[in-house]
This record gives structure tokens, sequence and C-alpha cells, in this order.
């Protein structure tokens, strides 16, 4: 297995991340692998973790359904990487991420901080933040989406780090409240896309409809896993 890492070129942030994260490689091999790109890794911890590169390591971070003590080790690590990723003591992160949320929903013609900041947040709060973020991050997503028909049929979709990936963990529960402003959020910002001539009117109604549905669909998926879940309990 060393063989294959030590011959590795190009290392990013990523790639020292998978190798130090690995359980197939022996802590030997971590330390021949740390040894031997020593510079390489030095100049890419003193860097700032990208936006794509936060993207990537969460993404090869998947969160389990009904295993929450798994998960709030997980959750424990996200926070550590969002610290680093945007140089800030990881005591202040639950404070700045809810600052950059709250901006988010003062003023969604403007972006606050840089892209880069909203993008990590904005993961960050899709994986691990509370309800009304998940909304507000929604909110502003659409709004500031290039193409607001691909963004929310993906967001909706399951494993693609949007609104149903959060949605699909029973400790975030779709309560009718969070679906209606969810479908509020999605209906303002489909009709403003067509007024503004963005979207087809046709096409800005038929998603909205489809995206009732889906979310619809999420909800009545809680259900049932939280159903079974039950009645593995109860056996």
């Amino acid at each position: 297995m060393f063989m294959n890492i030590s011959k590795v070129n190009n290392i990013d942030f990523n790639t020292v991340y998978k190798v130090l994260s690995s359980s197939e490689i022996t802590d030997g091999e971590k330390r021949l692998f740390v040894q031997n790109n020593k510079s390489q890794i030095n100049r890419i911890v003193e860097l700032q973790i990208s936006s794509s590169d936060y993207k990537l390591i969460m993404k090869n971070r998947p969160l389990i359904k009904f295993r929450p003590l798994k998960n709030s080790f997980t959750k424990r690590g996200d926070k550590k990487i969002l610290s680093q990723s945007l140089n800030i003591p990881l005591s202040d992160v639950d404070d700045y991420v809810d600052k950059i949320v709250t901006e988010m929903e003062i003023d969604k013609t403007q972006i606050p901080s840089d892209p880069e900041t909203i993008d990590k947040v904005k993961t960050y709060v899709y994986r691990h933040g509370k309800k009304e973020q998940v909304v507000k991050c929604l909110d502003y997503e659409l709004n500031h989406a290039k193409n607001i028909l691909k963004v929310l049929y993906s967001t909706l979709e399951y494993n693609t780090g949007g609104v149903a990936d959060y949605f699909m963990r029973p400790i975030h529960r779709l309560d009718n409240k969070t679906l209606s402003q969810l479908y509020n959020v999605v209906d303002k910002n489909l009709k403003a896309g067509a007024s503004a001539g963005a979207i087809p009117p046709d096409k800005s109604q038929d998603a909205a409809q489809w995206a009732l549905i889906q979310i619809f669909r999420i909800q009545n998926n809680q259900r049932l896993r939280n159903a079974f879940k039950v009645f593995k309990e109860l056996s």
C-alpha cells in the first residue's frame, strides 16, 4: 500500500486527508508518507482550505442513518475542519455560522461575505445546521443561482449534499412548519425567476409542483424510516 501512496504526485489537502484518515494504511506507512512529503504538506497546512477542497472532504465523510453517536463525532470533525478552513477558533464556529446565515438573510441581493465563505458555511449547514438555517441557506442559494432549476432539482434529490440529505437523518425532523417554509422559499424564488425572465412561466409552474411533491416525499420517507426503526427496536 505504501508503494502506491509514496508515488502520489501533486499532493493537495484532500490527498493528505485521505491518507491520514484511511483505515487501510498502517501508521508506519502514514509516518513515511508525512516524512517523504513534509515540505509539500507544510505548504498545504499554511494555506486556507478552498471551497472545493472543503466540499470534497465533506463528501468523503458520509453521515449514517440511525447512527447519532457516530454522526456526533463526525460533526465534531466537520466543525474542526471548518474552523481551520475559515481560520477561526473552534469555539467561534457556531456564532460565526449564525452570523453568516443572518447576513445571507438580511440582503439576498448582495453577497455579504466572500463566495468561498458562503459556500463553506452552506455546506456545513446542510450537514449539521438548524432547520431554520437550512431554510435560509436554500433561500439564498436559489436567489443567487445562475440556473435556479438545476439547483432546485439537485438539492431536493438525495446524495447531493443538499436539503434532501439534511432531512435523511431522523435527528432533523421535517415537521409541517418547516415543510411549509421550504415550499414558500421555493415558490417565491421560482416566481421571481419567472418574473425576471430567467425561467419560462410554464417551467416555473411545473418545477413548483415537482418541488411540492418532492418535499412531501422527503417527509414521508423520513416517517417511514422512523417507523421502521421503532419496529426494529420493539422486535
